[in-house]
């Protein structure tokens, strides 16, 4: 063996030691310190109630007007820009592109939405 290699196996052997310490350590009874890791949006879960306590959704730069025609959206905008849409729970649904002007939506399955923090009913 080279003295490179004898290296590289050596390596491979401490970050074995390291990695498998604390599996040991929690094998022989002892606690294991876990620390909080920080919120992260996709990870954490938001219901309406989240919502409600100040957890906020994104919102178009500009203002926009919603109109509901049955299971259409209609949603004019004086901007390009980009709309989310969220459920009811407040998890993301999509994200809309807008062109300038009049745009229409639809295909969203039936269910309660909030578009630009606007509650939106689809029948």
């Amino acid at each position: 063996m080279g003295n490179l290699e004898i290296k590289a196996l050596a390596c491979v052997l401490c970050l074995w030691t390291l990695a498998s310490v604390p599996v040991c350590r929690a094998g022989k009874g002892r606690d294991v310190l876990r620390h909080a890791l920080p919120a992260d949006t996709l990870q954490q879960r938001t219901s309406s109630k989240d919502i409600r306590r100040g957890h906020r959704m994104s919102t178009s730069a500009y203002p926009v007007r919603i109109e509901t025609h049955g299971r259409v959206v209609m949603i004019h905008s004086d901007h390009v820009q980009l709309l989310p849409i969220y459920t009811r729970g407040g998890v993301l649904k999509m994200t809309l592109r807008l062109n300038k002007g009049t745009n229409w939506l639809s295909g969203l399955p039936r269910g309660n939405y909030f578009i630009n923090n606007r509650p939106v009913a689809i029948k």
